[in-house]
């Protein structure tokens, strides 16, 4: 239950909120720098559900001025600033820089909005005749698999899927070398789990091009000494526009066997597979989900990352397009090209946690180069870290770049870049980001995970966030 009630602010300043001041006494607003999340920004101080926070970020990032002065009663002042906000830079909504609310820390990062003011956003959304209160949540869409204690993962590449097995083994071998180094090379196939799935309504390989609704599976192998073995396959299953209706269909029906995932919460690792384990009926749903829509049969591309080296990180990265479709981009099968070439190798010289990276064919944007050494980044000038940010920020945002658009390399190293610009020039730092669990790999320069393990850790990187933020955006009704 929220801690919300009605909603005056003669009531709230009675319970001891701050604010309720207002510039012209025309609407409810928060001190200049009141906050209602907590002070370290990573853990959000409130108690809403999933459903309420969603609907909240809806209501501001779709209010006009005029709604958010008349319809949530906010002052003036709250409205102008959460209407400047959402039109970016040029100052102009509908453009490319526009800015949607994928996280209750950026609505709060906004001068004089507090708890008052959320409150009143909530009660706004709430009244709505659309509110659901069983909307997907962030745990529902982007599932993280819990690592066991001890023993072994259900869900195998191996298993039956739609058409055959859910990733077959000739799709694997088409990989042609070592995906995981502590295992020999003809056990890898059989060791493979799946440690994370996803659903997306609109995988695109352009900027521009038609959605193509997915189902992703991503594959670890477990490792008897630190969770998981470095390296990681991704497989993307395209579904029709009826199929992924029903994939929703049931992922609605799952929510009251979910309970755990209703509270709003950075993105981690599953709540409910976490609580219930990966016997319960909820797990064993999900497993169905996968292997009703997962196979040969919808099976459309493959990418990998395999660590080549053990001291000096060393990575490979490629993939392959397994179904064609062109109406909605997906070329004929064969090796991703990736620039001229169809394999991307990454280094990471760097020690005591951070990155020297090297990267062949080296990155496609020459601004990004000049991250590649987070020593370096330091020394850049302030219109240089301000351009290398630009850059970061593109790869981290699914508005901005999708994986046919930018290089391999350029997605899995951007949050190192970024969170050492954050570091060298903290007036770079951007709530533009939805709420993830950030371990302790966070700054790990050997990490190139994007949603996984990176050992034991989870690693859930920002543009992993930011795309289930978007998941949601589109299925909401």
């Amino acid at each position: 239950m929220r801690p919300f009630v009605s909603l005056s602010c003669s009531l709230l300043s009675l319970i001891a909120f701050a604010g309720c001041a207002t510039d012209d006494a025309d609407g409810i607003e928060d001190g200049e720098a009141d906050a209602f999340t907590s002070a370290d920004g990573k853990t959000d101080g409130y108690d809403l559900t999933e459903a309420q926070a969603l609907a909240t970020m809806r209501a501001a990032g779709q209010l006009t001025e005029a709604e958010l002065k008349s319809k949530a009663r906010l002052s003036t002042r709250v409205a102008r600033n959460i209407a400047k906000y959402r039109a970016g830079k040029d100052g102009r909504l509908g453009t490319a820089d526009d800015q949607a609310f994928d996280s209750l820390a950026e609505l709060d990062a906004i001068s004089y909005v507090g708890p008052a003011a959320l409150a009143a956003l909530v009660d706004h959304a709430e009244a709505q005749p659309d509110f659901d209160a069983a909307a997907l949540g962030r745990h529902d869409v982007s599932i993280l698999v819990p690592l066991p204690a001890r023993g072994d993962l259900p869900w195998k590449a191996s298993m039956a899927g739609r058409g055959g097995a859910v990733l077959p083994r000739a799709v694997f071998d088409q990989i042609g070398r070592s995906v995981f180094r502590e295992l020999a090379e003809d056990a890898e196939y059989d060791a493979l789990r799946v440690i994370g799935v996803r659903f997306d309504p609109c995988f695109t390989t352009s900027l521009t091009s038609a959605c193509q609704p997915q189902l992703r599976l991503i594959f670890q192998t477990l490792s008897a000494t630190s969770g998981t073995n470095d390296g990681a396959i991704h497989a993307l299953y395209n579904l029709s526009a009826t199929d992924f209706a029903a994939v929703v269909a049931r992922l609605r029906e799952l929510v009251p066997q979910a309970p755990q995932n209703r509270a709003y919460a950075p993105l981690g690792i599953s709540p409910a597979l976490t609580a219930q384990g990966m016997s319960s009926a909820y797990a064993k749903a999900i497993g169905k989900l996968i292997t009703d829509h997962a196979g040969p049969a919808t099976l459309a591309r493959m990418t990998f990352v395999t660590r080549t080296q053990s001291r000096q990180g060393q990575w490979e990265l490629g993939g392959f397009h397994i179904q064609a479709n062109a109406a909605t981009g997906f070329p004929a099968p064969g090796p991703i090209a990736i620039g001229t070439e169809t394999l991307q190798v990454i280094g990471n010289g760097g020690f005591g946690g951070g990155h020297r990276f090297t990267v062949s064919p080296e990155l496609a944007d020459p601004i990004g180069r000049t991250g590649l050494d987070e020593l370096g980044i330091a020394q850049l000038s302030a219109t240089a870290k301000q351009k290398l940010s630009t850059w970061a920020f593109a790869q981290t945002s699914p508005l901005r770049t999708v994986p046919d658009t930018t290089d391999c390399a350029s997605c899995h190293i951007a949050g190192h870049v970024t969170n050492a610009l954050e570091s060298a020039m903290p007036s770079l730092v951007t709530n533009d980001r939805a709420p993830r669990v950030i371990a302790g790999a966070e700054r790990v320069g050997d990490n190139l995970r994007s949603f996984g393990y990176f050992g034991a850790e989870p690693v859930i990187s920002i543009r992993a966030a930011n795309e289930t933020a978007a998941v949601l955006r589109a299925l909401a009704r």
